[in-house]
């Protein structure tokens, strides 16, 4: 994969993730690591997917309200 599909495929991640996950703040490190923030929350991966999976798992039991001021289910 070349340099521009690469940052292409990174960016079409990255929009994918903050519309999926509204309330973290997510990005890709100089080192390759996904990270996402939220709170005293931090998440790191080598792996979009991966970082999709654990934070799916993580707002499954959310201890933060939602944007809209809910509670996650």
């Amino acid at each position: 994969m070349g340099t521009q599909q690469s940052a292409r495929y990174d960016a079409d991640r990255l929009g994918e993730l903050a519309a999926e996950f509204a309330d973290w703040r997510i990005g890709r490190g100089g080192s390759g690591r996904w990270w996402a923030v939220r709170g005293n929350d931090l998440v790191r991966t080598s792996d979009a997917e991966e970082l999709r999976i654990r934070l799916h798992e993580m707002t499954d039991g959310s201890r933060y309200p939602t944007e809209s001021g809910t509670w996650p289910d």
